[in-house]
C-alpha cells in the first residue's frame, strides 16, 4: 500500500484490502468518499472530521479494482482501491472541475480577494487561511478551471525572493500564500549518505542520493505572447542575468530564444510572465530522487518542506552554504521536497469518510507496507513544466459582421394532432441569406438563431360556434374577449446552408411575434432583424365520427350511453380535444342532424376519455312511437365531426314517477338515491382511476391502476400509497411529506413553516432513526437539536443546518463506549469519554490538553495545575515557586482569602547551597489568607510549594 504525495499536484495511492473485510464495509466504499491515514490507532467514529486536520494524508477515491488471486481459491483476494489527493477538487488530470464558464475578473485585486474569487462555485474546497502578499493583481479568468486559475495568480505574484504558493488541506480548505507561511524554508533536516542521526537543530536522515541533469530545456531568453491577435498581439520578454558563459562552436555566446503563448496573459502581466517562464530554464535541469530506505520520515520534513541533501561524491554540495552537523562542517544543497512516495505501514489508522459524514475503520482490512520513503527534490518532471498553448501564428481578427436577414412572406403553415391527441400548429418559415455589413458576402456564415414567442398585442378572432361554448365569467376585457397566453423567447439555431425553419409544437390560431439574425464563425453576431408577426393556423381538425351511441326509451324519455368511441371501432379513443357530444333525436333513421333535430349538449372531455368514464344523458322525449338517435362530436374550437350512426330506442327504461312498484334488474344506469340498494361491490370504473366498495372493504386506485388505498373489512387494516396530513395549516402531523427519507413524520407549530420532524435512513439492511427540532436562531447561525440512532451508535447534539457541523454540548454512545464533549465552529472543548476499560474527563482543544484519566486500579493526569497567583477563594489545588534573595523567612499570601484553611508543602531548591546549607526549615505558619516559611540562614533560595485546601 504506497502513497504519492505531489506539491500543487494530483498525486496517487492504492491500498489493497484483505479478502477477509465484510461485504457491508467494502460496498460503502463508494466513488468520490475519501480515505484518511493518521499516525497511531484511534477510532475514527470517536473524532470524527477532526482527523481530516489531523491525518497525514487525505486521499479521494475514484477506483475500484475486485478480482481474484489466481493462484488461490479464495473468492475476492486481490482487492484494492485507488485515487489521488485533494487538489482534485480544484480540477484533475483533465483539467475538470468547478470550470469558470462566466468570466471572473480581478482589477487591482489584493492577493487574498483574487483567491476568494477563484474558489470553485458549490464549496468543493472553501477557504482556509489566506496569508498576505505584496502587491495587487489584475486579470480575468474563464473556461479554466480554479487550479490552474490559483496557480497563474501564485506564479504572477511570486518574486525571487517571496515565492507565492498554495495547498489544498485534508479537511478541504485552501491554504495560499508566500512559501514561508505555509512551509519550513529554514530546513531542520538533511539526507546524507553516511552518518545519520540527530544533532541539536538538524536531523540527519540516511539514504542513497540519485542525480541526473541536461540543458534541453535551457533558455537564454524568453518572448511571451500574451493577448490580442494578429498585429496587436501583447508581448513580453526576459533575458538571463548574468549572461550565459556557454559558448557555440565559434566561441560565441550561445543565443536559446523560447517563444511562449499564454493568450490569456494581459498586457499589464506579460514581462512578469515572460520573466517567470524564464526562471524555469535558466540552469540545467536536474532530477534528485532520495531513496530513504527503512525510514519514515513523518516529522522530520512534509511535502513543501526545504531540506539539506549532501554527498560530495556526487556533487551534492553548495560551498556557499555551511552547517555543523554532529561535529562536521557540512556544505549542503539546499532544495524543495516535489513529491513524497512512502509506504502505509501497521502503524497507521486508515478510515474511511463517506459523502454522508459517515466514518468506517479500515485498518484490520489492509494489507500493510514496510517502512520506506522516495523522495524527489528541487523540481518536477519535465512534463508538468509545460506552458500550455502551441506556438504559432494568429490569424488577423475578423471584423465582419453579418447583416440582417429578411423574411419571406407569408408563411405557409398547418394544424395537425399530436401523439396525446390534441390540436397543435406547424409553420414554415423561409428568409433571405444577408450579405455582410460592409456589402461583402458572408463568406463564413455558421449558423441564423431564430426567437419567437407569443404576441401579445393582437386581438383574437373567434367564431359565434367557439363563443357558445364559453362562459360570459371567462371572458376577458370587451375589446378583447380571448386574452393572449404570456410567454418568454424562445431559441431554435439553424444551419448557415439553409434558409428554410419549421417551427411545430404552436397553439392553433395564435399570434406569434419572430426574429433572426446571423452568427458567423469568428462568433461576429448580427443585429436582430425586424419582428414579424403571424397567426398559427387556426384549429380546423373535425373530430373523428363517433360510434353509435347505446339507447334506452321509455314513453317519457330516451337515456343515451356513449363509450367516447370512434366510428371505425374502439372505445374511448376519441380526440383529446373533444369538448361536448351534440345528441339529435328524429323519427327518420337517416336523418340529417340539424337545429331542428338537436335534443341537448352533454360534456365529453379528455378527463373523462382518460379515466374511460363513458357519457350518460337522458332526453325528455313525450312519444312513444319508434325514435332515432345520432350523435356529433364538437371540438374545443367548434369543430363538427361527422354525424354517428342512427340508434333505436327501445322501452328499457321510464322515470320513477312513472313506476309503481321496481326491482333491482330494472335499474341499468343513472342516480340511484335509494336505501334499499344492495349489490355484491360498488365501483366507479374497471380500470384506472376508480373507487370501489365490496365485502372486502375500501379501495381507491389511482390512473395507472395502483392501488392508493386499502380498508380492510376483516381486520381493519388501513393501507395508504401517498401523504397523510392532519391538517392544511397550524400545528399538525404530515406522514411522508417527501420522498427523501422513508419514512418521516413532520410536527407544525401553531403559526409559521418551521416543523420538527422524525424520519428514517436505510442502510443496506439496517435503518437508521432520525429525530430533529425545528430550526432556531443561535448567535446568527440557523441551528437544530437532534438525536440519531444507527444500528450501532447513538448521537444527542445541536448542530448548524448548513454542513451538520457539531453546535455546543454533544454525547454519542455505542457498545463499545460513551464520548461526550463541547464543540463549536469546529474547535473542541470539554470532553468525557468512557468504555469497558478507561474514563477520560478534561479538556483538548487539539492545542491545550488538561484531563484526568481513570484506568483500573490507577489514575492518570495529564496537563498542569493552575498557577496560585490566580488562585480563586475555593480552589482545592495550586503549586507556585517564589525566589527569595538574602532573607531568613518569608510571607507568601494567597491573594483571596481561602474558604478554609490550606495545608501548604514546601521544598527549598538553590543553585550552590555552599556552605550556608540550611539545617532548620519548614512552614512556621499558616492562615486562610497564607503562609510564613523560615530557615536558619539567609541563603538566597527559590521555594517550591503544594497547596491543599482541607
Amino acid at each position: 500500500m504506497t502513497v504519492q504525495e505531489s506539491l500543487q499536484a494530483l498525486g496517487q495511492w492504492e491500498i489493497g484490502l484483505l479478502p477477509t473485510i465484510p461485504r457491508e464495509k467494502l460496498d460503502a466504499l463508494q466513488y468520490f468518499g475519501h480515505i484518511a491515514i493518521i499516525r497511531g490507532r484511534v477510532d475514527p467514529l470517536l473524532y470524527g472530521d477532526n482527523l481530516l486536520r489531523t491525518a497525514r494524508y487525505v486521499g479521494v477515491l475514484r477506483g475500484n479494482s475486485l478480482a481474484d488471486d489466481a493462484r488461490t481459491k479464495i473468492p475476492n483476494d486481490n482487492v484494492k482501491i485507488s485515487g489521488v489527493g485533494m487538489a482534485m477538487w480544484l480540477g484533475d488530470e483533465d483539467d475538470k472541475g468547478s470550470i469558470y464558464e462566466n468570466a471572473v475578473v480581478a482589477a487591482s485585486a489584493t492577493f487574498a480577494d483574487t483567491i476568494r474569487m477563484l474558489l470553485p462555485a458549490g464549496g468543493a474546497v472553501t477557504e482556509g487561511t489566506l496569508y498576505p502578499v505584496t502587491g495587487q493583481y489584475s486579470g480575468t479568468h474563464q473556461w479554466q478551471s480554479p487550479r490552474a486559475a490559483i496557480q497563474y495568480v501564485c506564479q504572477t505574484m511570486s518574486t525571487t525572493s517571496a515565492p507565492v504558493t498554495w495547498r489544498v488541506n485534508g479537511d478541504g480548505t485552501l491554504d495560499a500564500g508566500p512559501e514561508s507561511s505555509l512551509f519550513v524554508t529554514t530546513p531542520t533536516c538533511t539526507v546524507v549518505a553516511v552518518g545519520s542521526g540527530d544533532d541539536m537543530a538538524m536531523r540527519g536522515v540516511p539514504g542513497s542520493l540519485d542525480l541526473t541533469s541536461d540543458v534541453e530545456d535551457y533558455t537564454t531568453r524568453v518572448v511571451l505572447l500574451a493577448e490580442g491577435e494578429g498585429t496587436s498581439i501583447a508581448t513580453g520578454s526576459a533575458d538571463i542575468t548574468p549572461a550565459t558563459s556557454y559558448k557555440d562552436i565559434h566561441g560565441n555566446t550561445i543565443k536559446l530564444t523560447r517563444l511562449v503563448s499564454e493568450s490569456d496573459t494581459a498586457s499589464a502581466n506579460a514581462a512578469v510572465r515572460a520573466q517567470l517562464a524564464l526562471s524555469q530554464y535558466v540552469a540545467p535541469k536536474q532530477d534528485l530522487r532520495l531513496n530513504i530506505q527503512d525510514y519514515d520520515v513523518e516529522g522530520s520534513f512534509a511535502l513543501g518542506d526545504y531540506i539539506y541533501a549532501y554527498d560530495p561524491d556526487k556533487q551534492l554540495y553548495n560551498p556557499n552554504v555551511e552547517i555543523v552537523f554532529r561535529g562536521q562542517r557540512l556544505n549542503p544543497i539546499k532544495l524543495q521536497v516535489t513529491e513524497i512516495s512512502w509506504g502505509v505501514t501497521a502503524d497507521y489508522t486508515v478510515a474511511y469518510r463517506g459523502a454522508d459524514g459517515t466514518w468506517i475503520d479500515l485498518t484490520d482490512h489492509i494489507e500493510t507496507s514496510e517502512a520506506g520513503t522516495y523522495v524527489t527534490v528541487g523540481g518536477f518532471d519535465r512534463a508538468l513544466s509545460s506552458t500550455g498553448e502551441v506556438l504559432g501564428s494568429r490569424p488577423n481578427s475578423d471584423t465582419s459582421t453579418p447583416g440582417q436577414p429578411t423574411f419571406v412572406t407569408p408563411f405557409t403553415g398547418a394544424a395537425y394532432l399530436d401523439s396525446r391527441g390534441f390540436t397543435r400548429a406547424r409553420v414554415v418559415l423561409s428568409w433571405n441569406a444577408p450579405n455582410n455589413t460592409d456589402g461583402s458576402s458572408v463568406l463564413d456564415g455558421d449558423h441564423y438563431e431564430l426567437r419567437y414567442a407569443v404576441d401579445t398585442d393582437m386581438i383574437y378572432p373567434a367564431t359565434w360556434a367557439a363563443v357558445s361554448q364559453v362562459r360570459w365569467q371567462d371572458l376577458q376585457v370587451w375589446s378583447q374577449p380571448f386574452a393572449a397566453p404570456t410567454g418568454q423567447w424562445q431559441t431554435m439555431v439553424v444551419n448557415w446552408d439553409t434558409t428554410h425553419a419549421q417551427l411545430q409544437d404552436l397553439s392553433p390560431g395564435v399570434g406569434y411575434d419572430i426574429q433572426i439574425r446571423g452568427v458567423d464563425k469568428t462568433g461576429n453576431t448580427g443585429a436582430w432583424s425586424s419582428t414579424t408577426t403571424f397567426v398559427a393556423s387556426a384549429d380546423n381538425l373535425p373530430p373523428s365520427t363517433p360510434a353509435a351511441p347505446t339507447v334506452a326509451g321509455s314513453r317519457i324519455a330516451v337515456q343515451i350511453t356513449h363509450q367516447l368511441g370512434k366510428s371505425s371501432g374502439g372505445t374511448f379513443n376519441l380526440e383529446s380535444d373533444l369538448d361536448h357530444l351534440e345528441v339529435h333525436v328524429s323519427y327518420e333513421p337517416t336523418f340529417t342532424p340539424d337545429t331542428t333535430t338537436l335534443q341537448g349538449k352533454v360534456a365529453a372531455t379528455a378527463g373523462m376519455i382518460q379515466a374511460q368514464i363513458p357519457v350518460v344523458y337522458t332526453v325528455q322525449v313525450e312519444e312513444t312511437s319508434a325514435r332515432y338517435v345520432r350523435v356529433v362530436a364538437v371540438d374545443k374550437t367548434g369543430n363538427k365531426s361527422g354525424p354517428s350512426d342512427a340508434a333505436t330506442a327501445t322501452a328499457l327504461l321510464i322515470d320513477d314517477a312513472h313506476i309503481s312498484d321496481l326491482t333491482v334488474s330494472k335499474v341499468t344506469a343513472g342516480q340511484i338515491t335509494a336505501s334499499w340498494v344492495m349489490a355484491g361491490e360498488i365501483k366507479t370504473a374497471d380500470t384506472g382511476a376508480r373507487a370501489r366498495m365490496s365485502a372486502s372493504g375500501y379501495e381507491l386506485y389511482n390512473t395507472a391502476g395502483v392501488r392508493t388505498l386499502f380498508a380492510d373489512a376483516t381486520t381493519g387494516n388501513v393501507n395508504i400509497v401517498g401523504q397523510l396530513v392532519s391538517g392544511t395549516s397550524g400545528k399538525r402531523l404530515e406522514i411522508n411529506p417527501t420522498g427523501t427519507f422513508l419514512p418521516e413524520m413532520r410536527f407544525y407549530p401553531n403559526t409559521g413553516t418551521d416543523y420538527a420532524f422524525i424520519n428514517g435512513v436505510t442502510f443496506g439492511n439496517d435503518v437508521s432513526i432520525g429525530v430533529q427540532s425545528s430550526p432556531f436562531d443561535d448567535s446568527g447561525t440557523t441551528c437544530a437539536s437532534r438525536l440519531y440512532l444507527t444500528a450501532s451508535t447513538a448521537r444527542l447534539e445541536a448542530i448548524v443546518l448548513a454542513g451538520e457541523a457539531r453546535r455546543g454540548g454533544y454525547l454519542w454512545t455505542a457498545p463499545g463506549g460513551l464520548y461526550g464533549g463541547f464543540n463549536r465552529g469546529g474547535v473542541e472543548g470539554g470532553h468525557l469519554y468512557a468504555d469497558a476499560s478507561i474514563a477520560i474527563f478534561g479538556y483538548d482543544d487539539g492545542t491545550d490538553r488538561n484531563y484526568f484519566q481513570y484506568t483500573s486500579g490507577t489514575t492518570r493526569h495529564i496537563g498542569r495545575w493552575r498557577n496560585y497567583i490566580a488562585a480563586d477563594s475555593n480552589e482545592g489545588i495550586f503549586t507556585g515557586t517564589v525566589t527569595f534573595t538574602a532573607v531568613t523567612a518569608a510571607v507568601l499570601s494567597y491573594g483571596p482569602t481561602m474558604d478554609t484553611s490550606m495545608v501548604p508543602i514546601v521544598t527549598p531548591r538553590a543553585s550552590n547551597f555552599g556552605t550556608a546549607t540550611p539545617t532548620v526549615w519548614g512552614v512556621s505558619a499558616s492562615t486562610t489568607t497564607g503562609f510564613t516559611v523560615s530557615w536558619n540562614n539567609n541563603q538566597s533560595m527559590n521555594m517550591n510549594f503544594w497547596c491543599y485546601r482541607v
